[in-house]
């Protein structure tokens, strides 16, 4: 037979973890064998011979027996708190080598009377049983059980993959960096004059200006979608059944009927038996325990930049007129008070008010992400608004020097920059919080998972104890029963012979007074019988609403794990939902980036070949002047007039080729930041699909993790319930 770890694989996939698939198979070998029914119990039930005591340990006892030195005589068990009484004769519970007696204490279990010799015999069977992943069978376990054991591993192994899977959709990160738009060379030319000529005759010449290329787009930036996982709700558990109170027995006992007169050498005295008042059960009426449950708490730090805007320029030049304050984003504070929500979970085990103290800190939660998407929006529209000023007012500007408009220009790349950090920054704290919430989900599921396991186990024992002190009641109700029995046999036995020495009396006045007896006697027969019938019935009652407890304490467990089981199911639906619509957002999110892109490309193309016309332009007007002001120069009569006209024009020419330069490196420039702009949208395009890609995949994982623990889970349930129904 294959081993266990290929068949628990077989249904789960690889686990590598192989001391985890041991801890399973051990936990779900021992759940399995607390549920069996007596009947398969006895089959791999194992005898130890041992002398007066035995560590009864991680085993559940079946039977003990004690050898008198003919036949075994079962013992029976009784409370430690007995252990005196079962060693004196004058104590109804005395034990005897024919009707030995055990107790357990610390695990010891000891029988009475004491023997010399190994011939007490222990029936039971091992609880504290190991199973390791490389094994194909357990020792001494049902073979039928086995499979049962399988699945309980198989799902618990399935579980911690669904929780890997949970844990591995971390958050979309661009590691791309976007091109940094080129600064431009300035194409300017100071009109060319006649200089000293004296001469009017030559007309001026105007190169005209060409404004810097200005697309009215920003560059597109990818913005991610956010994913907001919802919490599980788990009300905890709470049985309403009360255990059913141990009934008062009556009183059963007859004072010695006398002679009365004194005739008594005449006749044979009549003895009546003393029964206990009430059958002793020391063990008390078990009952079901909850398990409590630890959910920990999400911990969510305040958002803080750490960017700081550029200090405002400080140049002095009259011809700037600019008002508007340098714009600050200020972070959302962030209050978020788990203190209650512990204490009304962990202290007041309040599951209700716990729930209602969860929703309001995810409410927080989310008005807090809100406030921090509406101060970013309101920090980038001042931040528009100021660098419109500030480029309007350094186009409107008369600078003094070249060193100054470099500098506006610095600050404005500084604005720019601030921005970035600001945004960077936001969106690696909603990363960050966006982690913590799915680890708090993981978390959260695994905790109650175990807790749902917890109550099983708890339920499993609270049975167990119920069926011991049963079978104590049964028995003590059983001995008190015999008890009786004797004394009243031993009562009819001491009437008879009364009514025999009555007979053969002749004395009339023994006669009379020996029916009187009889009479009393019979009388008191009758009543004890009646309190004898009416304990019966007391005891019968207990035991039925004893059953009846035990009947709704399931009834409630099981529902409870019902409705526990349900929210599960609804909690993994809408995460897996929930998981997909984050799929089709970030796919939405890049569609709509790459049409920015493609926007904003365009309109950067439309500026360059706007300024490359308008270039052009004004290069060919120049030529046109210059040609203009050779010819005059030819026509002229004045040799220094037509010297400078002839450097004027020299002059233009090397203007003209000055300015082709300009516009050559400017192009040069433009080429390759739309191609950098390209590789970036590409970059982008590549991350997000290999983002979705890996996410599709996991949430089909996921899925298919999802649907084989409910098919796992539902086939363990059956085989245990067809195991302990036979």
């Amino acid at each position: 037979m294959a081993t266990f770890q290929t068949q628990i694989e077989d249904l789960t996939g690889s686990v590598s973890d192989t001391a985890a698939l041991s801890s399973w198979l051990t936990d779900g070998a021992r759940a399995v064998m607390s549920i069996l029914p007596m009947s398969k119990l006895k089959r791999v039930a194992s005898q130890d011979a041992f002398v007066n005591t035995i560590d009864v340990e991680g085993k559940k006892v079946l039977t003990v027996t004690r050898n008198d030195g003919t036949i075994d005589h079962p013992c029976r068990e009784v409370a430690p708190s007995m252990r005196g009484r079962i060693t004196d004769s004058s104590y109804m519970e005395y034990a005897s080598a024919t009707d030995p007696a055990f107790y357990i204490d610390n695990q010891l279990l000891t029988v009475k009377p004491d023997s010399s010799g190994s011939n007490q015999r222990l029936t039971s069977i091992n609880m504290a049983i190991t199973v390791a992943f490389g094994d194909s069978a357990i020792a001494n376990f049902p073979d039928e059980a086995e499979n049962a054991v399988v699945l309980y591993a198989a799902r618990n192994g399935v579980q911690r993959l669904m929780n890997d899977v949970n844990l591995s959709v971390s958050d979309l990160s661009i590691s791309s960096t976007e091109p940094v738009a080129p600064t431009l060379s300035t194409v300017t030319y100071s009109n060319a004059t006649n200089a000293d000529a004296s001469s009017t005759v030559l007309p001026s010449i105007t190169i005209g200006s060409v404004a810097d290329i200005d697309p009215t787009g920003s560059v597109p930036t990818y913005t991610k979608p956010t994913v907001g996982l919802s919490v599980v709700s788990i009300p905890d558990l709470t049985i309403s059944s009360s255990a059913p109170s141990i009934p008062t027995i009556g009183t059963v006992s007859y004072t010695d009927a006398s002679n009365q007169a004194g005739f008594a050498e005449d006749m044979s005295s009549v003895t009546f038996g003393t029964v206990p008042n009430k059958i002793d059960v020391s063990q008390d009426v078990p009952a079901y325990t909850k398990p409590t449950i630890n959910i920990s708490s999400v911990a969510i730090s305040d958002l803080t930049i750490s960017a700081s805007a550029p200090t405002a320029l400080d140049i002095d030049v009259p011809s700037v007129s600019f008002s508007v304050s340098t714009p600050n984003f200020v972070p959302p504070a962030l209050s978020v008070d788990t203190a209650q929500f512990e204490t009304f979970l962990e202290t007041d085990e309040d599951t209700e008010l716990a729930q209602l103290q969860l929703g309001r800190l995810n409410n927080e939660v989310q008005q807090y992400q809100a406030n921090i998407q509406n101060e970013v929006a309101s920090f980038n529209r001042d931040l528009q608004v100021y660098q419109a000023e500030l480029a309007k007012s350094i186009k409107n500007a008369e600078l003094t020097s070249a060193s100054e408009a470099q500098q506006m220009q610095e600050y404005s790349n500084d604005i720019q920059l601030y921005a970035q950090n600001v945004n960077k920054e936001v969106q690696q704290y909603q990363q960050n919080t966006q982690k913590e919430l799915t680890l708090y989900q993981a978390r959260t599921s695994a905790e109650l998972q175990q807790y749902s396991q917890d109550i099983q186990n708890e339920l499993n024992e609270f049975n167990k104890e119920n069926t011991r002190y049963q079978a104590n009641v049964q028995g003590q109700i059983q001995k008190h029963n015999s008890d009786l029995q004797k004394v009243l046999e031993q009562a009819r036995l001491d009437l008879a012979k009364a009514q025999q020495d009555a007979q053969n009396s002749t004395n009339v006045d023994i006669a009379n007074k020996a029916k009187d007896q009889e009479l009393a006697l019979q009388n008191a027969i009758n009543n004890m019988q009646e309190t004898i019938n009416n304990n019966n019935s007391l005891l019968a009652k207990f035991q039925q609403e004893l059953g009846l407890y035990a009947q709704n304490v399931a009834k409630e467990v099981q529902e409870y794990q019902q409705n526990t089981q349900k929210e599960i199911t609804l909690f993994q639906s809408r995460t897996s939902s929930e998981l997909q619509k984050y799929g089709q957002d970030i796919q939405n999110e890049l569609n709509e980036f790459n049409k920015e892109n493609v926007r904003y490309q365009a309109e950067m193309q439309d500026e360059v070949s706007k300024h490359n016309t308008a270039l052009q332009r004004a290069i060919t007007q120049a030529q046109l002047d210059a040609a203009d002001a050779q010819q005059e120069a030819q026509q002229a009569t004045q040799v220094d007039l037509a010297n400078k006209a002839a450097d004027q024009a020299l002059a233009l020419q090397n203007s003209a080729q000055n300015m082709a330069v300009a516009i050559q490196d400017n192009n040069s420039l433009m080429s390759k930041y739309v191609a950098e702009l390209q590789a970036y949208a590409a970059n982008v395009g590549k991350e997000v699909q290999e983002y979705g890609n890996n996410l599709q995949k996991d949430t089909a994982k996921y899925t298919w993790y999802t649907q084989q623990y409910q098919m796992l889970d539902s086939q363990y349930k059956e085989q245990i319930q067809g195991l302990s129904a036979r």
